[in-house]
């Protein structure tokens, strides 16, 4: 099942918005950039290089990332504009490991800044 068009992040604008002020949160399987976006849910973006694998790892590293995104339960709360970059890894790893990296790093971000919480933004 694919995600609806308002889930996603569709434009390079979109896109660059995020790479340019978003957090950044990095993990062994992907990198997690993440901006909030003013609207009540998230979107997804994925970001998946030849680095990851042929075309067949490449879509199988997209699925588990949009499945993930689907099972991760996030309380309510201001929507993120999330970008999940890829790493090599990712396409030989399960959901099941795929859904923990994901939960951890959207637990990371929720996390309050004065708890030694999400890593701050790059300077503009």
């Amino acid at each position: 099942m694919h995600l609806r068009p308002r889930q996603r992040l569709r434009t390079g604008a979109e896109f660059d918005t995020v790479f340019r002020r978003g957090t950044r949160l990095d993990g062994r399987l992907f990198l997690l950039v993440a901006l909030p976006n003013g609207r009540s849910f998230d979107r997804l973006g994925l970001a998946v290089s030849r680095r990851v694998g042929g075309a067949v790892g490449r879509n199988r590293a997209r699925r588990l990332v949009r499945e993930s995104f689907r099972r991760v339960e996030r309380p309510p709360g201001p929507g993120f504009d999330l970008v999940v970059v890829a790493r090599a890894p990712l396409a030989g790893r399960g959901q099941a490991e795929v859904d923990r990296e994901l939960r951890e790093r959207v637990r990371r971000l929720l996390r309050p800044s004065g708890a030694g919480g999400a890593a701050s933004p790059p300077p503009r």
